[in-house]
C-alpha cells in the first residue's frame, strides 16, 4: 500500500470543472483490485451542498499529488461519503486510475487538425483538452 499527498482536485463535470480547495487530502493505493484507489479530501463546507448531489456517482476526476507542478493524473472515480465537520467536509472517492497511451498529445494533436482546428481555436482546444485528459476517441463513434 503506498499513499501520497493530495495537492489538487478536479471534477469533470461535462465541459467544466467543480474544484474544491483542498484543504488537506491524501491517496492511497491499495494495490489490490478493479478500484484500487482511496482518495479523501479536506475542504471548506461552502461546496457540501454541490458535492452532496453527487454521491454513488461516478465521475472524471483529475488529481495532483505530491507537488503543484506535477501533472495531474485522470481517475474513474465513485463519491462514496461526505462529513461535514463544523466548517469543514471531508470528501472519499473510490475509483481507479485513466491510463492513456504514450502518445496520447500526438494522437490529440492529429485528431483536431482533421476536425478542421486551426491557429489559436487549435491551441486553445488542444490545450483544454490536455488539461482534462478526455477521451476524444469516444466521439468518433
Amino acid at each position: 500500500m503506498k499513499s501520497f499527498k493530495v495537492i489538487d482536485l478536479k471534477i469533470i463535470q461535462e465541459q467544466n470543472f467543480i474544484v474544491p480547495e483542498v484543504l488537506d487530502g491524501v491517496i492511497i493505493n491499495l494495490e489490490e483490485g478493479e478500484e484500487p484507489w482511496i482518495i479523501e479530501i479536506v475542504t471548506s463546507s461552502h461546496l457540501s451542498s454541490v458535492l452532496t448531489k453527487l454521491k454513488d456517482q461516478q465521475l472524471d476526476m483529475m488529481v495532483t499529488i505530491t507537488r503543484p507542478t506535477n501533472t495531474p493524473a485522470k481517475f474513474s472515480a465513485t463519491l462514496m461519503d461526505i462529513h461535514d465537520k463544523e466548517d469543514k467536509t471531508s470528501v472519499i472517492f473510490k475509483g481507479a486510475i485513466v491510463t492513456h497511451g504514450p502518445n496520447y498529445a500526438e494522437n490529440l494533436l492529429a485528431y483536431l487538425v482533421e476536425k478542421g482546428y486551426e491557429g489559436e481555436s487549435l491551441i486553445k482546444e488542444f490545450n483544454v483538452r490536455m488539461e482534462s485528459k478526455e477521451d476524444f476517441e469516444k466521439e468518433e463513434e
